[in-house]
């Protein structure tokens, strides 16, 4: 009987064992891709903002060559390069918001990019150099304001 009762007590130990461990290797499993999901996350955030801050930079510049042929000759084989490639860097800075906005952690900071891109679109519509200098300056303050909260932002997520 005694050895019923041992066998018992094993039996049920070794089922106790068996399930705690379960319990906490499912946890620890649980924790383990959350924690690599929001690893990956970061890291798309993270490339997407600086993938955007990088393709609206090159569309600003564009802007500016777009304005100052514009000024020269409208008519000139410059003005007509200069105005295409404003409109291709101009699709690859939407692109990039587009991709952005797919995995920006808040609406705020989509707003940012937009107003950025906003801004940056509006430089070839300068009505003397003055303004588009004035114009150049909002839409570069404008990525700044954005790549400012974008590190807040990816710094806070680092931090967790």
């Amino acid at each position: 009987m005694a050895s019923a009762i041992t066998s018992i007590i094993a039996v049920a130990g070794t089922l106790l064992g068996v399930t705690v461990t379960y319990v906490f290797q499912t946890r620890a499993a649980r924790q383990a891709r959350q924690t690599a999901r929001e690893d990956r996350l970061w890291q798309e955030q993270l490339a997407a903002y600086s993938t955007f801050a990088g393709a609206l930079t090159d569309f600003r510049q564009s802007q500016n060559d777009r304005w100052h042929h514009e000024q020269e000759d409208p008519q000139s084989q410059a003005f007509i390069a200069a105005r295409d490639e404003s409109y291709k860097k101009r699709t690859d800075a939407t692109s990039a918001l587009f991709r952005l906005r797919l995995v920006a952690a808040n609406e705020a900071l989509t707003e940012l990019a937009y107003f950025a891109l906003k801004h940056t679109e509006d430089i070839p519509l300068a009505s003397d150099e003055s303004d588009r200098k004035d114009r150049g300056r909002k839409a570069r303050r404008a990525l700044l304001n954005f790549t400012e909260a974008a590190a807040t932002q990816v710094r806070e997520i680092d931090r967790r």
